[in-house]
């Protein structure tokens, strides 16, 4: 049974929470302390950093790196020789159950770390490798700023860990070498961010930056700026998008369909033989009789039964034409399933966008609404 003092008195060090040799009671050798299962070279740097960390939360990293040495003190080397157990379960069972039974069972935790260090990092120069060339090959293409920095991200992190930065061991630098180090990776990697980003969205903004050679912004800082670009292209964008749409709505004759408009004296009807109408406008063959063309049969003494006042329906669009082309409601547009057709337009954009088309309508349309003009050729004869 361990007791808590030693024979003259003193706490023992693995009862003392303050000391490295501390266990607490919740502390097992099964357990997988760094979160993280060993599977070979390929998670080896992943996993040994989250092994140190680990065991630097738990003040054992003295027992890893071998700074924490065997006491000669009979009481202090037993609590010694009872942590280096603990942490020798520790490394074993965040080992993978394939690779157990290959790792040299040692009783020192020190000698074991470094055999597993000797182990899976002899592929450490390959994979430095492959990190480089990850790096030179990962592109936007075509994807969020967010998405492709955070693929950056992944490789620079991995990459980190095999990155050599030297560091002052004598304490007498005064050039803060270590900083002037950090930053020039900073630039670096600024720079690779600058250099995968889409050319056609970022490529002005790109060039901008890297010709100021001698003050670049942070990568942080760069990397708002291209989130706002971002955005900024993304707004762009949907009012081009919004004046196409009306563009091509005022082009169809408000219908949502492609531009017909020829010139009247060439177009022929092949069904009524008539000048300045299509077959599909044909009057004749679809049976829809606009109000004008009652009038105009009423003056020539053909009388016929029906309103004045009659809708013209023509795939999906209804325009009412009233005897008096001056009121509001004349050149009333109204598209059904409109809506539908252009999702990107909120309801009071739809409505100016309607506006538009009756004003064009009502400048430019009225003779389509009152009939055909003197000279030009009767379409029902």
């Amino acid at each position: 049974m361990v007791t808590s003092q030693s024979n003259d008195g003193r706490i023992r060090k693995i009862n003392d929470p303050s000391s490295p040799y501390y266990l607490h009671n919740s502390d097992i050798p099964g357990i997988n302390i760094c979160g993280i299962t060993l599977r070979g070279e390929e998670n080896y740097r992943e996993w040994s950093v989250a092994m140190r960390n680990a065991f630097r939360a738990k003040r054992k990293l003295g027992f890893l790196d071998g700074s924490i040495k065997l006491p000669e003190d009979k009481i202090d080397a037993e609590d010694w020789y009872t942590v280096n157990s603990m942490l020798v379960g520790w490394l074993i069972s965040s080992t993978d159950v394939s690779l157990r039974p290959t790792i040299a069972y040692m009783d020192c935790v020190h000698d074991l770390w470094a055999d597993m260090q000797q182990r899976f990092e002899a592929a450490d120069g390959m994979r430095f490798h492959e990190l480089k060339q990850a790096l030179q090959n990962c592109k936007q293409a075509g994807d969020s700023v967010t998405a492709y920095f955070g693929r950056l991200k992944t490789i620079w992190d991995d990459f980190d860990g095999y990155r050599k930065i030297p560091t002052c061991t004598c304490g007498g630098c005064t050039c803060n070498l270590e900083k002037q180090i950090a930053a020039a990776i900073e630039k670096e990697k600024t720079h690779e961010f600058l250099l995968g980003l889409d050319g056609p969205v970022y490529g002005s903004l790109r060039s901008n930056l890297l010709s100021n050679t001698t003050v670049l912004p942070g990568l942080s800082k760069v990397y708002q700026m291209m989130i706002q670009e971002e955005r900024l292209s993304k707004m762009a964008r949907t009012q081009d998008a919004r004046g196409e749409a009306a563009a091509f709505l005022v082009r169809s004759g408000g219908n949502g369909g492609p531009s017909t408009v020829k010139d009247k004296g060439k177009v022929v009807c092949s069904y009524c033989k008539k000048e300045g109408h299509e077959r599909d406008r044909c009057f004749k063959l679809t049976g829809e009789y606009p109000d004008w063309w009652y009038a105009n049969k009423a003056g020539r003494g053909k009388e016929r039964s029906g309103g004045s006042a009659r809708d013209f329906t023509r795939k999906g669009i209804s325009v009412q034409a009233n005897a008096t082309l001056g009121d509001s409601k004349a050149d009333v547009v109204n598209e059904q399933g409109s809506s539908s057709q252009l999702p990107t337009l909120t309801g009071d954009q739809w409505n100016s966008l309607l506006e538009f088309v009756k004003k064009f309508n009502a400048g430019e349309g009225v003779e389509k609404l009152a009939g055909p003009n003197f000279e030009d050729a009767d379409w029902s004869g």
